[in-house]
This record gives structure tokens, C-alpha cells and sequence, in this order.
């Protein structure tokens, strides 16, 4: 029986050698299934050794014949923006990809920084001459908005892909005006919160804010016990020499109503309304009055004017106030302090779920509406970012300027939720809301009176500007 299956196998393999001859020859082959068998490759048939891979199409090479790209920074710098500083690990990264963005284009980049204001005046005056005063400005958006109505600057919304996840986060809202994108930025480095003296607040006992903020126990109760720990008369002369907070009042009234899920101004199906007499914002304007009035645990506002934010600092620096609400940038200012500070967000209000980061000064750039070649300036300003490194660059940023890693995570995290107030800078409602701010303060009114008197002439002010905006 061996045998036999042998011998079977053996003429198996005799009969396919056979067919694989007959297979091979110059004989036409009749039978279909033959033809089909013969075109199929073979399992160990060699691949092809140096089959090309397809190249991706190359880029259209741009040569603008060493044209300079000129960026106005209007006093930006201090708040992230800006050129590469030099001498820092992702400054001098910034460095070499500019080189090498100047050599790709044939260009030369050159960043100007300009006094606060001067970039926005220069705007207008090119405008008028028709000549483009800068490929990109970096200002205020405040200082923007009156410059978009009057046409001086150009929507970007077919220059960038804003959907892309690159961008920072809330930027198709922060960026855009009247549902057309104008500004734009690479990173955000943006908010207030407030400053606190850390030596003083070991030195009197108190919570470290950090620590309430992971407990979920940072609210205006915590705050006011803290302020009223920290208020003292410490060489008992009989006068307080040591507040709890300080601060300019509108500022911390603006912080303070954001803070309550509450708002000066809103965009109601299409339309700003004035909202300042809302319960919510009504109830940030009492607990303000009363931090002042019932409580005396902020420092009086001597001046009624932008001089005492100056004091404000003073006291500050100098330990005679254990906080003072602030922005990011003012970091930068208080490294003379001999006190440890720190850095955390405003207290959430009763009517607050989270936390609240209300701007007035808020930089993004913008393109001028008369700039030459913009699809090009666009690609280029794109290519000089380090789209991978900008949460990094805004830690090391920010670690230069403050104090702890708690500190320097709570700046990151904050600017994630920036909401520039889109009243600042409009007609004369800041004109309106400071006197409002102060008679409730320090001249014996009321919130709710105050609300209720500026209550049209911001209207006026939001229907003739902003309500009337090009669309």
C-alpha cells in the first residue's frame, strides 16, 4: 500500500512538471482556465527590488526678493507677543525658525514695537494715505474694533483654517467680530486673577488659595474670611495700616462680575444689551460695596481715578495689602518685591460653576486691510510659529515671571478660559461705568441706583457702535 501511494506521487509530480512545460511553450493555449492559471503570479515570483515611492507634490517655491514683513507690536510684548527673545531655550528655537522662514521666502522679518496707542494711530493715517502701515499689527481688541467698523482691517477667515486643533482654545470666538474672524495668535497668555503675598500669609495663618482651589473651597466666603484675617491695625495707632485686597474699584468691579456669571453687556439674538442691572451682576456690585462699606476690608479708594491703581501696587509691593487683583503681565513688575507672591484665580461667586477670566487689555494680531500679497504674509506668519511648542513657551514665559510651579499651572489654565469684555473701548461706557463704580464706593450710592443710572446711555453707546458695526 506504501508503495502504491509512492508511485502515485511520484507521477503527480511528473504530470505537473508536464503541464508547466506545455504551459511555458509558444503554443497558443485554448482553454480559459489555462490563460487565467498562466496570467496569475506565482506566490515566490520576486517583487519589483527599487519600486519608487510617490513623491508628495512640492510646495511652489515664493521668492519676495528680500521684501521686509514688518509686525507692530503696540506695547504687546510685555503680554507674550512679540519677537524671539534670544538667549532663552525656545527663544532661540523662535531664532532659527525665523532664519530659516526668511531664507524660504527671500524675505527679512523685522518686529517693531510701538508705545500703547501708536500702532492704532498709525492704522488710521495708512488707511487714509492707502498704504499698508505693517503686514500684521499686534494691538488690543478693543483698540480693533473701531478699526474693523471703519474697514481698516482685513477678515482672515479664507487666509487660516481655524478649525484646526492647533489653534488655542476659544479662539473662533475671541478672535471673530460680528461672525467674521479677524484677530489671531498662536498662543494665548492671557488673564486676571490675583496676586498674594505668601510671607504674609504664613506669617498670619491663612489657607493658601491653591489648597482651597483643589478643595473646591474657593468662593467669595473663603475670600471674605481670608480679607478679614488679613485686615489689621498692626502698630495699634488705631488706623488699618494692613488691608485684606487693593485695587483700582472698576477693576475689581469688572473682575468681580464676571466672577458671578454675571456680565456689563451681552449679545442677545444679534443685538448688545446692557445687562449690568441683572441679578447676577447686581449681586457682584454689592458684594464689591460691601467688601469696601460693611466689611472695610479693601482699601479705600482715595483718588477716584487711575491713581489708585498706583497705590494699589504700592501697598502691595510693600506689604501693607496681602492681595491685589491683576493680570498675567503685571507678573513682570513685581519681582522687586521682597515678600514671596503667588498667583491664583478670582474667587468663584454664588451664581458661578467655574472660574472666570474677564479682560480688558487682550492682544491678538490683525491684518490691515490694504496689505499687499496677504495669502503670502498669512503662510509665512504660520510657518515662524513653533505650533508644537506653545504651551511650553508660555510655561517658560511665565516661569520668568512668577514664583511656583502652582503658580506658573494656574497662569496656563487660566488662559484657556480668557473672555475679553467686549465693552472696553466702546463710545463712553468705560466713562460711564468708573463714576458709577466710585459713587458706590466711596461717595455713599448704591449699586443697584448706579446700574439703573447708566443704564441708557450704555445702550446709546452699544447702539451706536456696536449695533450699527459693519456686518
Amino acid at each position: 500500500m506504501r508503495k502504491l501511494k509512492t508511485f502515485a506521487s511520484v507521477m503527480l509530480v511528473f504530470a505537473f512538471i508536464f503541464v508547466t512545460a506545455c504551459s511555458g511553450s509558444d503554443k497558443p493555449n485554448n482553454d480559459p482556465g489555462a490563460e487565467k492559471n498562466a496570467e496569475t503570479p506565482k506566490n515566490d515570483a520576486a517583487a519589483p527590488e527599487d519600486t519608487p515611492e510617490p513623491k508628495e507634490p512640492e510646495e511652489p517655491k515664493i521668492d519676495l526678493g528680500g521684501r521686509e514683513i514688518r509686525i507692530l507690536l503696540d506695547d504687546a510684548e510685555q503680554r507674550g507677543l512679540g519677537g524671539p527673545v534670544e538667549g532663552t531655550k525656545f527663544g532661540d528655537m523662535r531664532m532659527e525658525r525665523q532664519k530659516e522662514v526668511e531664507k524660504k521666502y527671500n524675505v527679512k522679518i523685522v518686529y517693531e514695537p510701538l508705545a500703547y496707542g501708536q500702532v492704532n494711530e498709525k492704522l488710521i493715517a495708512s488707511g487714509l494715505a492707502g498704504e499698508p502701515v505693517a503686514d500684521i499689527v499686534a494691538i488690543d481688541k478693543y483698540f480693533a474694533i473701531p478699526l474693523i467698523n471703519q474697514g481698516l482691517l482685513r477678515e482672515v477667515d479664507d487666509l487660516f483654517d481655524f478649525n484646526d486643533p492647533k489653534w488655542p482654545k476659544g479662539i473662533q470666538n475671541f478672535g471673530a467680530w460680528n461672525g467674521k474672524m479677524y484677530g489671531f495668535t498662536d498662543s494665548v497668555n492671557a488673564g486676571s486673577g490675583i496676586y498674594y503675598n505668601k510671607t504674609l500669609f504664613k506669617r498670619e495663618g491663612l489657607p493658601d488659595p491653591h489648597q482651597l482651589v483643589k478643595e473646591d473651597k474657593w468662593n467669595w466666603d473663603t475670600f471674605l474670611e481670608i480679607l478679614k484675617k488679613a485686615t489689621k491695625d498692626t502698630d495699634g495707632d488705631g488706623n488699618i495700616d494692613q488691608w485684606g485686597i487693593a485695587n483700582h474699584a472698576p477693576i475689581i468691579a469688572r473682575i468681580i462680575m464676571y466672577a458671578n456669571n454675571g456680565a456689563l453687556v451681552e449679545n442677545r439674538d444679534g443685538k448688545w444689551v446692557f445687562t449690568g442691572d441683572e441679578p447676577n451682576a447686581v449681586e457682584a456690585m454689592r458684594f464689591l460695596y460691601d467688601l469696601v462699606n460693611t466689611h472695610k476690608v479693601m482699601m479705600p479708594n482715595k483718588n477716584g481715578n487711575f491713581e489708585d491703581w498706583v497705590d494699589s501696587q504700592t501697598a502691595f509691593h510693600t506689604g501693607k495689602a496681602a492681595m491685589v487683583t491683576g493680570e498675567l503681565w503685571e507678573a513682570g513688575g513685581r519681582k522687586e518685591m521682597t515678600d514671596e507672591f503667588g498667583f491664583v484665580y478670582f474667587p468663584k461667586g454664588p451664581k458661578a460653576t467655574e472660574y472666570a477670566n474677564s479682560l480688558e487689555n487682550f492682544s491678538l494680531y490683525f491684518m490691515p486691510a490694504n496689505v499687499k500679497q496677504p495669502e503670502v504674509v498669512a503662510q509665512i506668519w504660520n510657518d515662524l510659529i513653533l505650533w508644537d511648542e506653545t504651551r511650553n513657551i508660555r510655561k517658560e514665559f511665565n516661569e520668568r515671571n512668577l514664583q511656583g510651579a502652582e503658580d506658573v499651572e494656574a497662569a496656563l489654565t487660566i488662559s484657556d478660559w480668557v473672555n475679553p469684555v467686549p465693552w472696553a473701548g466702546v463710545g463712553d461706557i468705560g466713562g460711564n461705568l468708573s463714576p458709577a463704580i466710585w459713587n458706590f464706593v466711596r461717595n455713599g450710592s448704591t449699586p443697584e441706583s448706579e446700574m439703573e443710572k447708566i443704564k441708557q446711555p450704555v445702550q446709546k453707546s452699544l447702539d451706536d457702535i456696536l449695533n450699527k458695526a459693519k456686518k
